[in-house]
């Protein structure tokens, strides 16, 4: 089974990528910002859900541009993820595509998992994923 998820391609004014830096994860590597539905939760609410919780940024300061209508599945080399008693053998992630109306201001990271974030033009993001 696989764990359903999103993916948040958030785009400037200057047409950079929003990157997050996980606690996670070591301090050059990023992560585009996203995350695993809760049960119940619609993909489009899961996407909102967890850029706010990452980001801090509202709903009402992104534009949504598209979304995938297929998943991109990732199968685990060796873990299996385990939530609500289930084990998933892989995820599938829905990407979305926003433009951020706001500021950086505006931008409030989750201190408890989020180091930092970095807007990265398109032909640089090889050197951050």
């Amino acid at each position: 089974m696989y764990r359903k998820g999103v993916a948040a391609l958030i785009i400037n004014n200057k047409q950079e990528f929003l990157l997050v830096n996980l606690l996670s994860f070591e301090e050059k590597y990023f992560a585009i910002p996203g995350g695993g539905s809760e049960s119940d939760e619609s993909l489009e609410d899961t996407v909102y859900r967890e850029i706010k919780e990452e980001l801090g940024i509202d709903k009402e300061l992104l534009e949504l541009v598209g979304k995938s209508e297929n998943p991109l599945q990732f199968k685990f080399k060796e873990i299996k993820l385990s939530r609500d008693g289930i084990e998933y053998e892989g995820s599938e992630k829905y990407f979305f595509g926003f433009k951020f109306l706001g500021d950086d201001t505006q931008i409030k990271l989750q201190k408890d998992e989020v180091r930092s974030y970095k807007w990265v033009a398109y032909q640089d993001i090889k050197d951050y994923l």
